[in-house]
């Protein structure tokens, strides 16, 4: 009589069992794929899910043709996911960690919900290269869509400064006094150039310091071409039979060295002319003096300069 050697199954084991074959049939009713637990050095098949807690490590030593190539239609070729690190990485010994081209969309684009859409960083060279053999568009684009700043660059700051709205290139720089937000330099051309249709081409402000500064070594510090105004210039009247104009307000605050200067526009008659020009440096304005009395009411022009 043959001997049963078949170890008996127990009640539980049973029940997972009549409980997988019940998993397995609904999924193939509902046509997905079934996920497959794979142990280490098992074969990867096409089609299936799997799971391991080693890396699977593919090499080419011979030549240069590509290890791994991935290809869709109209999908993703290649999907990476991490909860916790990295989706993708990408090394080189030599060349690019990470390669992206297209035809004629972004070749690499990255988005983020929360944080930045691409990082990059270096320890000895560009954390971001843009480069564009293009005769017409930039190597680079920063574009705002939210009525913020489209770039911003900083120097010295703890924590990246808050972006001016409706700005396209915002620089920020805090360590010194010779620090620099944005700088600008050529050899023969324009270091800086500002053009504007109806605004203002350039625009210098400061609270405390020079709102805009020239200098030259042996060239000329500033040069303008056309009408030039300023706020601290203007025209006034010494009235017909004054001798002396009324307070002209200087538009700043007037110390002790301003300077006033006054050039008459008309003639006040006879042998009278300008004598002096008195300051008053609590008022700030100033009173401009003839010789004798106007004849006729007499236009001059003054500009304050400190």
């Amino acid at each position: 009589m043959a001997i049963d050697t078949t170890t008996p199954r127990s009640r539980r084991a049973l029940l997972a069992a009549a409980a997988g074959g019940l998993a397995a049939l609904a999924a193939a009713a509902l046509g997905r794929p079934l996920p497959a637990r794979g142990d280490d050095l098992d074969p990867v098949t096409v089609g299936g899910s799997f799971t391991g807690i080693s890396t699977t490590a593919f090499s080419n030593t011979t030549n240069s043709n590509a290890v791994l190539t991935a290809t869709s239609t109209t999908g993703t070729g290649v999907i990476g996911y991490s909860s916790s690190s990295a989706g993708v990485a990408g090394f080189s010994g030599w060349s690019y960690g990470v390669w992206g081209t297209s035809d004629s969309a972004p070749g690499v684009r990255g988005s983020s919900t929360s944080s930045s859409g691409v990082w990059g960083t270096s320890d000895s060279s560009y954390g971001v290269h843009g480069y564009s053999n293009a005769t017409d568009q930039p190597a680079t684009v920063g574009q705002s869509y939210g009525s913020s700043t489209g770039v911003l660059g900083c120097s010295g700051a703890a924590s990246i400064p808050a972006a001016p709205a409706k700005t396209g290139v915002y620089g920020y720089a805090v360590q010194d006094g010779t620090s620099r937000g944005v700088t600008g330099q050529t050899t023969a051309g324009r270091g800086v150039n500002g053009v504007a249709t109806s605004g203002r081409g350039v625009s210098g402000y400061a609270s405390t310091g020079v709102g805009v500064y020239a200098a030259c070594a042996t060239g000329t510090a500033f040069q303008a071409s056309g009408p030039v105004r300023f706020s601290t210039a203007g025209t006034a009247t010494v009235a017909s039979g004054s001798r002396s104009s009324a307070a002209v307000p200087a538009g700043v605050d007037l110390t002790g060295g301003s300077k006033v200067l006054v050039t008459l526009l008309g003639h006040p008659g006879g042998t009278t002319a300008l004598q002096r020009v008195a300051l008053n440096t609590t008022a700030d304005t100033f009173t401009v003096h003839l010789t004798a009395n106007a004849a006729a009411d007499t236009k001059f022009a003054w500009f304050v300069i400190s």
